[in-house]
């Protein structure tokens, strides 16, 4: 039985899923409307359900039962059959459908969140089975603005003492992250998300998600893609036209060498 460390933040989770328009993004990126469309780490959905319309079928690969089955509810609420889109629980570091993919994303730095250099393979090792000759995968992760000495001081000093708060379908929520758990070597930070829900100014529901962000910084990115024997198609600074020595994200598109 799989252990969803996600499953009961998965009903608030959308709530913070919308960091930046990724979506068009990925949709320029695809080389027709008759494309297929690999998706490791779908979580909820927040990028397959609109991509499911500019693609002509899109695959959905999540290790959280609990994610897969709110994003199995949007999808049949849309209406959007199997035909176009689906969904299935897998590791994304181990994975064979049996078939190609034209596009094979990993949005919002799912990435990160695979901790040792054995997986980091894995997952790359799953994209050159799964991409066809002509076609494109995608990775992104966050930029470091800091040396790793520089992400302890930061990583130290986020506590989970503050927090994002905004009123949602479900009520008032607060998300804190706790952040003083990590290493330098490779740097990795392993946050505590803490998702709230208050009733009267109390809270009436708390859950705890543990989560591991690796940081890649901009060289170290490049070189892994290419000494795993693939060729660079682009490098992106962010989603909306940011260099890639000069935004808030690195986004790099590859291809078989």
């Amino acid at each position: 039985m799989v252990n969803d460390y996600r499953q009961d933040a998965a009903r608030y989770y959308d709530a913070w899923s919308d960091p930046f328009d990724d979506t068009a993004f990925y949709a320029r990126r695809l080389p027709g409307p008759d494309a297929s469309v690999l998706e490791l780490g779908c979580g909820t959905g927040r990028v397959l359900l609109p991509m499911a319309e500019s693609c002509a079928f899109i695959q959905g690969v999540d290790a959280s039962p609990g994610m897969l089955s709110i994003c199995q509810e949007k999808l049949d609420t849309a209406a959007i059959g199997p035909e176009q889109a689906a969904v299935r629980e897998g590791d994304i570091t181990d994975l064979d459908l049996g078939r190609r993919f034209d596009l094979i994303t990993a949005p919002f730095r799912v990435m990160q969140n695979l901790d040792s250099d054995a997986e980091v393979a894995g997952l790359l090792e799953t994209i050159r089975r799964h991409l066809t000759p002509s076609g494109e995968a995608i990775l992104n992760t966050f930029r470091p603005y800091s040396p790793p000495d520089g992400l302890a001081e930061r990583w130290s000093q986020r506590d989970g003492s503050t927090y994002d708060e905004k009123q949602t379908a479900l009520g008032l929520l607060r998300m804190r992250d706790d952040c003083r758990r990590f290493r330098l070597d490779p740097p990795i930070v392993y946050p505590v998300l803490i998702y709230e829900r208050i009733e009267d100014e109390v809270v009436v529901d708390r859950v705890e998600m543990p989560v591991s962000m690796r940081v890649w910084y901009a060289e170290q990115l490049e070189r892994l893609i290419t000494d795993a024997g693939f060729r660079v198609t682009g490098r992106w600074g962010g989603y909306n036209g940011e260099a890639w020595d000069d935004g808030p994200e690195l986004v790099i598109g590859f291809t078989h060498g």
